[in-house]
């Protein structure tokens, strides 16, 4: 698992919250950022000097304490490493962390006790009311070390941010179902204000001797919050490791208020016992424009945090099932790592409303497109596998979104769900209507659903049949016009490898649709097709070496290109066989491997010539990207070139967890001349790591039969 040190940069958390619920990020340093929970995934709360420190080092108000009395000494420790005033923070924190479970170990000289924090919330397989809690739990493990009784208290300070200005913020202590604990609230929200809810931090009972300190203005100075940030809790905790039970409920009633809140929990530890302390932390915020799923279970925040303490055992021995399901694979443990840290973006990027439909950002912050199809023909492969009826649900938003000609728009809005624009450049693209049939045929594939494909139906054959309107010189392919596809600042004209090879997977694929339905006349129509476009394919783009990336009347564009196969790439994925040559092919990805893979210690560049010179004719043609290294790894895997398909994929994994440190914010491009993050933000494209597990289940009878575990899992 990626495993950073407080004393590193590393930029971003792992992210805890649930399926369309939001989230906030534990950090490395002890703290906590980037909340998006309050409807604001493209505006995150966070630390304000992030950028210039390149790290994640915490919103200011969000802490936890611990407190030991020995009888000879009293300490008292904020457990972060980032300074907050002149308040004593711990040295030094260990982070390991495999979505959606993190470890913190505390390091600190003469602590008489050890200290983890164990942070997790639950991620399920198909399991959609309880993958999408609005929830993160703070499981501290604290165990006496000296030879006598202590006196051990921890402590959860919090910030109220509810609703978008201070004033009429209020706290007050709530105790629901065995958890006490303080509630966020605002008196008079605006009835438009998003970011108005409420959120929880509760104990269990059974846990010690609980206490509050409900409010207390943290702002010390007018105008300024940050960094002169008043802990007064913290004073009060730092005596005798218990709060004064205050709850006055008075609301803000100035801009220069920001209140605090805190909870702590006291308790006595013999020589050598050890204690799990949890606090639940969760939220509840209703007025987003779409709602949430988790508005079909619960009213209030505090609800959710009863609800996570009666079964929380249960649910995180479940959301375990997974890791362990890929441990029994016996696979190499940066492999199940980059396996499970990619599925963040499930928790970052994902909507999931009251209603029930389902999409995802294409990046939250740089590019808050809905659903973004050509991404998610990517992102989707591993989606499909650990949660088919949200697949499903994605797709059926595209089919409301079809144009009146057959065209499959981009995307299904900018923040919303319901405005679909055709793309990022003017021409119409000509990968899109491919994709959605062949997104459509996988869903049927995985998931035998025979009702979802008989509802898809009438709108997959019409994006098909607009498909053939895209072949303008009847040679059986589309013709690309020029910043068209999913690279769509690269613009190749012509027959292209890329869009070229989709199209003829989309036919194989619509093929079996229609024979699904007994419609052989347009089954032998996509056979005929197939043929007539497969002939061109191999007359206009194979060079004797690798296909090239494109050839119009104007230009032969003969570069090696990344993503030449990717129509066979996910040919092989649906079970529809080898489309083209096998010498062909192996030929293909050993150039890709000698020229692209070699061009880079950080990935395989999009295009390189056959004379090594890397292709700078656009961002990017000259850059890497993780998700389409993943997808030609896969390939390379299902061709038999086992080795270097697992090599290239480890080489980009290490490019964004080792050398960049930050696995929970990736991009989709990573800049080849040093490594470091080109666009994109918490991007869903390169989950399609997982089709590098699909691949080696061809090749091993132990991972084949453990994903058949996985899909059970969702049976």
């Amino acid at each position: 698992m990626p495993i950073y040190n407080s004393k590193q940069k590393v930029r971003s958390g792992m992210p805890l919250g649930g399926i369309g619920a939001g989230k906030l990020e534990i950090t490395p340093y002890g703290t906590i950022d980037y909340i998006t929970y309050q409807n604001n995934w493209s505006n995150p709360i966070k630390n304000k000097t992030n950028e210039k420190e390149c790290k994640a080092q915490g919103i200011a108000g969000l802490h936890f304490a611990l407190y030991v009395n020995t009888k000879a000494a009293v300490i008292c420790k904020l457990l972060q490493t980032e300074k907050i005033k002149d308040y004593n923070t711990v040295k030094e924190i260990d982070f390991k962390a495999e979505f959606p479970f993190a470890q913190l170990t505390y390091k600190e000289k003469n602590l008489p006790v050890n200290i983890k924090l164990n942070a997790f919330s639950f991620f399920i397989p198909e399991d959609l009311k309880n993958s999408s809690l609005p929830a993160a739990v703070f499981e501290f493990e604290v165990e006496n070390i000296i030879a006598k009784e202590i006196e051990v208290g921890l402590m959860f300070l919090g910030r109220n941010l509810i609703s978008k200005n201070s004033v009429g913020r209020f706290n007050q202590v709530q105790r629901e179902n065995n958890i006490t604990g303080i509630e966020f609230l605002h008196k008079n929200p605006l009835a438009f204000d998003e970011s108005a809810g409420d959120a929880f931090v509760g104990i269990p009972h059974a846990i010690g001797d609980i206490t509050y300190f409900s409010e207390w203005n943290m702002q010390k100075e007018n105008f300024f919050f940050e960094p002169n940030v008043g802990l007064d809790a913290f004073e009060y905790f730092q005596k005798e490791g218990r709060l004064p039970n205050v709850n006055s409920k008075m609301p803000a009633q100035s801009q220069s208020v920001e209140l605090g809140a805190a909870l702590a929990v006291k308790f006595k530890l013999k020589p050598r016992q050890n204690k799990k302390v949890p606090f639940i932390y969760s939220w509840h915020f209703p007025r987003h424009f779409q709602g949430h799923y988790y508005e079909k279970s619960f009213r209030k925040s505090r609800e959710v945090a009863a609800y996570v303490n009666k079964n929380k055992d249960e649910l995180s021995k479940k959301t375990a099932s997974l890791p362990v399901i890929l441990d029994e694979m016996g696979l190499a443990p940066w492999f199940k790592d980059a396996l499970m840290n990619n599925l963040y973006i499930l928790f970052s990027s994902s909507w999931f409303t009251r209603k029930g439909d389902f999409t995802m950002y294409e990046a939250p912050l740089i590019c808050p497109l809905m659903g973004t199809l050509d991404v998610y023909f990517y992102a989707s492969t591993a989606i499909s596998l650990l949660f088919p009826s949200l697949d499903k649900k994605a797709l059926l938003l595209f089919k409301k979104s079809i144009r009146k000609s057959g065209y499959m728009p981009h995307d299904i809005g900018y923040e919303r769900i319901d405005l679909p624009s055709n793309g990022t450049t003017l021409p119409l693209w000509k990968d899109l209507n491919s994709k959605f049939v062949l997104l459509v045929y996988r869903a049927y594939l995985w998931s035998g659903d025979l009702k979802f494909l008989k509802e898809m139906y009438p709108v997959v054959k019409r994006a098909f049949e607009y498909s053939l309107t895209l072949d303008k010189d009847a040679d059986g392919l589309p013709d690309t016009e020029g910043f068209d596809t999913t690279f769509d600042t690269w613009g190749f004209k012509g027959a292209s490898s890329y869009a070229g090879g989709v199209f003829l997977a989309s036919l194989l694929a619509f093929k079996s649709i229609a024979e699904v339905f007994n419609n052989k006349r347009l089954g032998q129509k996509c056979v005929k097709l197939y043929l007539k476009g497969r002939d061109s394919f191999e007359k206009k783009l194979w060079n004797g070496k690798f296909y090239v990336t494109a050839r119009s009347k104007e230009r032969v564009y003969d570069s090696c290109m990344v993503a030449q196969l990717s129509g066979q790439w996910y040919a092989y994925l649906l079970g529809l066989g080898r489309m083209f040559p096998e010498e062909n092919i192996k030929s293909a990805i050993k150039h890709i491997l000698m020229l692209n893979d070699k061009d880079s210690i950080f990935g395989a560049t999009n295009s390189v010539f056959i004379n090594k010179k890397r292709d700078v004719e656009s961002y990017h043609s000259q850059n890497i990207w993780p998700g389409v290294c993943y997808s030609f790894a896969a390939l390379a895997i299902y061709e038999g070139f086992i080795r270097e398909g697992l090599a290239l994929t480890k080489k980009v994994w290490n490019t964004l967890s080792v050398k960049n440190k930050n696995p929970w914010n990736q991009p989709d491009v990573i800049l080849t001349k040093d490594g470091s993050f080109g666009f994109g933000d918490y991007y869903m494209r390169n989950c399609v790591i997982w089709t590098v597990l699909y691949a080696l289940a061809q090749k091993d009878e132990q991972v084949k039969k453990g994903l058949i575990k996985i899909r059970n899992l969702t049976a």
